[in-house]
């Protein structure tokens, strides 16, 4: 089970791209045929009645003052040298989803917007039952992209820390002990990793494994994207004060998850 660790996934642009051609044959026979109906479905017609359906919603407020960033490895044994030092950043107060970004609430932005679709809804949406999972197959650019049409930001890594780990420097979001599957979908044997979607959760389950701010699944289901660039040397040099992250890089970090 990964605690509250540090990795990075290059930033790569995937698009898709899909067409629909509409066209009206007809003949110059006398008696000729009548203009077939229209299609009963479509996968437009699926997206429009899936962006319908009720998610869970809202902010919580985090508020202003110091937490400790980064592992000890003299606490937790499985803390990697991009985690160290540990050390006191302090952040301004700022809001953050208390859920993870549903495929309905993504879906909204794609129909306003004309964005792609992910790679994972393939040719139609996503089935009704995953509604509620969190959308996955998203590059960096395109959460930048969904927040900035919500008229927010992605959080910094300190900013995600600070509101999955609190001010009492706890392991995991409910605390210290790993708690195993039970307060959040991690990776376990019973996994169903052969399954045509990953073994995914609404995003408002596991309501016993909030943070100390009430955001849900920061220690599991999927990982986050934040808004710094990747440095393993960074917790070296890092800002105390509301740091945002080296200036340049080639990677972006993503916290949390499970199911990467």
């Amino acid at each position: 089970m990964a605690t509250l660790s540090r990795v990075s996934l290059p930033a790569v642009m995937v698009g898709l791209a899909t067409g629909l051609l509409l066209g009206l044959v007809t003949t110059s026979h006398a008696d000729h045929e009548l203009p077939k109906p229209p299609p009963l479905w479509s996968p437009l017609d699926e997206a429009e009645r899936l962006a319908l359906i009720d998610v869970p919603g809202g902010m919580v407020q985090v508020p202003a003052g110091p937490f400790l960033m980064g592992s000890d490895p003299r606490v937790d044994r499985a803390a990697g040298p991009q985690e160290q030092p540990q050390h006191q950043v302090y952040v301004d107060a700022f809001q953050i989803d208390r859920f993870e970004v549903s495929n309905v609430n993504y879906l909204r932005y794609v129909l306003a917007t004309g964005a792609p679709w992910p790679h994972y809804w393939r040719e139609q949406p996503f089935p009704e039952k995953i509604a509620k999972h969190p959308v996955i197959g998203v590059s960096w650019r395109e959460a930048d992209a969904y927040c900035r049409w919500r008229g927010a930001r992605l959080p910094t890594e300190a900013e995600w820390e600070k509101a999955a780990r609190g001010e009492d420097g706890r392991m995991f979001p409910w605390g210290n002990e790993p708690a195993g599957w039970i307060k959040s979908n991690i990776a376990h044997p019973g996994s169903k990793r052969g399954a045509k979607y990953p073994p995914l959760a609404n995003v408002d389950r596991y309501q016993n494994g909030v943070s100390p701010y009430g955001v849900y699944q920061l220690a599991g289901n999927v990982s986050e994207w934040v808004s710094d660039w990747f440095d393993p040397e960074y917790y070296r040099r890092e800002e105390n004060r509301n740091p945002i992250g080296p200036t340049t890089g080639q990677d972006k970090v993503f916290r949390g998850g499970s199911w990467n």
